[in-house]
């Protein structure tokens, strides 16, 4: 279990990497690219709003927003 473990701390970023590549070129052949994109972008700005919200809640999320829509 040991070995296990220090092979995933000394291969992180391989395996995590590799899996993104995986999991996108599975996204690009079933559903293509373009579908796959507005896929990423949502889940992108999501993981923001998720942070926002981690950091300093609803306030947080308002100030954003405000900051990025003000006339």
């Amino acid at each position: 279990m040991d070995d296990f473990r220090a092979f995933l701390q000394e291969y992180k970023w391989r395996i995590i990497t590799i899996c993104v590549g995986v999991v996108l070129s599975i996204l690009f052949f079933t559903i293509g690219f373009w579908r796959t994109l507005l896929l990423a972008a949502i889940v992108t700005v999501c993981y923001f709003i998720g942070r926002l919200l981690d950091v300093g809640g609803r306030g947080r999320v308002k100030d954003a927003f405000d900051t990025l829509f003000k006339k």
